[in-house]
């Protein structure tokens, strides 16, 4: 099968079955009342964190991604409801069989340093990314790839050791697999101070915790694009501030983590605050499976009981987030849908049924137990503090455990705390995420998953190419976990609250939180 690409049209794929996809430079249903694109100016974002350096390869962080996003592309790419993708880099793709790929690559395309980019550069930057001198994050992900073939300057052949669905999905993703230059990386070394991409803006200076500026890419492949002459980063990581620049107009573009703060700007006069159009950023809370008490399924049962998730969301979010099962609900259709969440085992609040299970296991007594969270982003302690009031009525007493985030991370992928809990950020795949948590083969696996009815679905979702067959699954991981409580999901919130002047035209929020559409906005 292949599909191919014109002047007004590509032909995409999603990780499941191939479909059209409309395609133009211009906003999608741009219609005649649509605004003029205007070229020229340079935009200032308020950013909230520095990136953690600028190699796309060598670090998961979302900060360095959300920068790296305007420097580098893949071979393909997501739509704005980022559940589709679209051909990027690659204008063309066939899969002749379920462990081959064939990606035909679009002509003159030019590297920041002049460089034309070739199926060399991309066979050599999936190279780079399994090599154990890179310490990228992402090699369990793409050993699978047994070969690569360059039959010719613009073909490259994937071979795959098994048929791999989220394959597509993660060639889409610049955290994943932003296509460098191979000369570049030779001479640099490494791109943690910067490189050579193929994106919209190129880097023009880097400097940490202050200030990230980029200029137009004047090569850069889709013709008349970007239309700002620039963009400028200012590190600004106080919210308050943050809100007080937009307010004064000195920067154009933020983003906000607290629903308070967003529901404080939909008034402002000229800013654009639109309320998030799904729920990305998943809450979970893992529990140390290998230890009492939380070996036992009738206490982790006990302690989704005890939870009203509804409240959770009221009180917490303000309404801005959604109920939950293990893949969060913009991940549709393979996720339970948030109407559906408190109809899957365990998940509706019965603090009658938790005593009983509690007794059952035990416990009547209860027992006190730590749990780990950490204040860097809103809403995380608070959800903690409100679940140890609704188990502590069922007799587990908790001790909140307040961590820095680094901490709080190694805590959760090392199991140090009976609990812990952080939030997902969006991932590409619906296998993404829940394969690392709860994939016994997984090296992460934090609560320490065994489980092999659950290891079973997980191989037969990420080997199945049809949609309808991987929906049906993932359904299934979703109730199997809910119904062994191997993990407790209070909500889902947005990642993020992105707001902008009104002189910014053009632009579209998703949500991934990925501000790729800068490439086809302007200033008015």
């Amino acid at each position: 099968m292949r599909a191919y690409i014109t002047r007004r049209q590509f032909l995409g794929s999603t990780g499941a079955g191939f479909v059209a996809l409309g395609y133009g430079a211009a906003p999608a249903g741009a219609a005649d009342e649509a605004p003029v694109p205007k070229r020229g100016g340079v935009l200032t974002i308020g950013q909230d964190e520095n990136p953690i350096g600028l190699d796309p390869h060598k670090t998961a962080a979302f900060s360095t991604g959300n920068i790296a996003e305007h420097i580098y592309t893949c071979l393909l790419r997501w739509d704005e409801t980022s559940s589709h993708i679209e051909p990027d880099l690659a204008t063309a793709w066939e899969k002749p069989d379920p462990q081959t790929f064939v990606f035909h690559l679009r002509d003159g395309v030019k590297f920041h340093n002049g460089n034309v980019l070739t199926s060399e550069d991309v066979k050599f930057t999936f190279e780079r990314l399994v090599d154990p001198a890179t310490r990228s994050p992402w090699v369990s992900i793409f050993s699978v790839i047994k070969a690569i073939e360059t039959p010719d300057p613009k073909t490259v052949v994937f071979r795959l050791a098994s048929p791999f669905s989220p394959f597509p999905n993660y060639l889409a993703t610049i955290k994943y697999s932003a296509i460098v230059n191979r000369e570049d990386v030779r001479q640099r070394g490494d791109l943690v101070k910067g490189g050579a991409g193929t994106g919209p803006f190129m880097l023009e200076d880097f400097r940490p915790n202050s200030l990230i500026r980029m200029k137009r890419n004047p090569d850069y492949y889709e013709l008349g694009l970007p239309y700002l002459d620039g963009l400028d980063f200012r590190i600004i990581p106080d919210e308050a501030s943050r809100m007080a620049a937009l307010r004064a107009g000195s920067v154009q573009l933020t983003w906000l983590g607290r629903p308070d703060s967003a529901t404080q700007m939909r008034d402002v006069p000229d800013i654009v605050a639109p309320d998030p159009k799904s729920y990305s950023r998943l809450m979970l809370l893992e529990f140390d499976q290998r230890k009492p008490p939380f070996n036992d399924v009738r206490v982790r049962r006990a302690f989704s009981l005890a939870l009203n998730r509804e409240l959770i969301t009221k009180v917490v979010w303000r309404g801005f987030a959604g109920l939950t099962a293990s893949l969060p609900p913009m991940q549709a259709p393979f996720a339970v849908p948030s109407g559906e969440v408190l109809g899957l085992p365990y998940m509706k609040e019965d603090v009658v049924a938790a005593k009983a299970l509690m007794a059952e296991a035990g416990y009547a007594s209860g027992f006190e137990a730590v749990f780990a969270v950490s204040p860097a982003n809103y809403g995380d302690v608070q959800i903690a503090q409100i679940m140890q009031q609704m188990v502590g009525r069922i007799g587990i007493r908790i001790k909140i455990l307040q961590k820095e985030w680094s901490q709080l991370v190694a805590d959760f992928q090392s199991t140090e705390s009976p609990m812990s809990m952080a939030g997902l950020v969006w991932g590409p795949d619906p296998d993404t995420n829940i394969s690392i948590r709860l994939d016994s083969n997984s090296t992460v696996n934090p609560g320490k998953t065994a489980d092999p009815v659950l290891d079973e679905l997980l191989a037969k979702a990420r080997q199945s190419y049809d949609e309808a067959e991987r929906t049906k699954l993932y359904r299934a991981v979703q109730q199997r976990v809910a119904d062994m409580a191997y993990i407790i999901t209070p909500c889902a919130a947005a990642l993020r609250w992105e707001m902008w002047s009104n002189k910014l035209q053009g632009y579209r929020a998703v949500p991934s939180a990925q501000r790729v559409y800068l490439r086809q906005s302007w200033l008015q």
